[in-house]
């Protein structure tokens, strides 16, 4: 086993390495509602998805989260589920889902209806959603394997069955945590600024992982990422945004980032540096190629076990 502690503060000679470049893809966007039946009332749950996917280029309709209902490049893609978090929306981390789907992911975001932003009781809605949100990403991606089965189905054979991630933050980090050791078919996950840990499930989570916290997290605490790290029994890593708070890893830091915290828009260089390196190299290279290939990177400390 081999486990590495390393920090990196700013520097001059290092920081291209936390700003990845454009994508080789065009980004499509588009919404689906697929309706399951809720866990706690057995009434119809409908479940409003925004997909962003790799776009042939000049297609669709440019707007803010990409190009609307464009066509799907024809490839085989890896895809990743992202759960958003309590009173929160699928778009809210945008700049992390347009970058995964620019370099060739596609990305599938459910809303968990009575849990967002748009619902008036989103707040009391929390226990219901608690118990509704890893069935909702288990038949999300019941959906979109049947999406790409479907020879009429915008993603048909675009999708690869064996190549299944997830992320969230927040609420839905932590429901990535419950949904990787519950969900057998998830193969990496990154959870962001999670909270909740003390509510997992016994067994640890096997797949590999990172966490991504934040230093001034002042909604759940660092301390929160670090109990998720030590859940995991599989290729782990810890990685600890300096300077930042809850909301760094969102659109919209707003209003919890304060004048000393760490800028949003090098906050999301991070990020997107550091999910595209480890869902390229394990999600979309396959496990073996993923040992050891992700590096401390400025404004943040790496805590790693990379060949468990």
């Amino acid at each position: 086993m081999l486990l590495l502690t390393l920090a990196a503060t700013a520097s001059h000679a290092s920081a291209a390495a936390a700003a990845p470049g454009p994508g080789q893809y065009e980004v499509g966007v588009t919404s689906r509602t697929f309706t399951k039946t809720s866990v706690t009332s057995g009434q119809p749950r409908p479940l409003l998805t925004v997909i962003w996917y790799p776009a042939v280029a000049g297609t669709g309709t440019e707007e803010t989260f990409g190009r609307r209902d464009a066509d799907v490049i024809d490839e085989l893609f890896p895809w990743i589920v992202f759960s958003h978090g309590s009173c929160g929306l699928p778009t809210q981390a945008s700049y992390l889902t347009k970058a995964l789907a620019s370099r060739g992911f596609v990305v599938v975001a459910p809303s968990h209806t009575g849990n967002t932003k748009d619902d008036p009781n989103c707040v009391a809605n929390f226990a219901d959603s608690f118990i509704n949100r890893v069935a909702d990403v288990q038949f999300i991606i019941d959906a979109m394997l049947a999406e790409t089965a479907d020879a009429s189905s915008r993603f048909a054979d675009r999708l690869r069955p064996q190549a299944v991630g997830m992320t969230g933050l927040s609420f839905g980090g932590y429901t990535t945590l419950s949904a990787a050791q519950h969900e057998p078919r998830l193969r990496a996950a990154v959870a962001m600024v999670p909270g909740g840990t003390g509510a997992l499930a016994r067994n640890d989570i096997t797949i590999p992982m990172m966490v991504i916290g934040g230093e001034r997290d002042i909604v759940v605490g660092f301390a929160e990422s670090e109990r998720a790290y030590q859940r995991l029994a599989g290729p782990r890593f810890l990685v600890e945004l300096l300077a930042a708070n809850h909301l760094a890893v969102t659109d919209e830091c707003f209003p919890l980032c304060g004048p000393d915290d760490i800028p949003q828009a090098a906050a999301h260089r991070i990020v997107q540096h550091y999910v595209l390196t480890f869902f390229r190299r394990f999600l979309d290279l396959g496990f073996a190629e993923g040992a050891g290939s992700i590096r401390a990177v400025p404004r943040t400390r790496l805590t790693a076990d990379p060949v468990r």
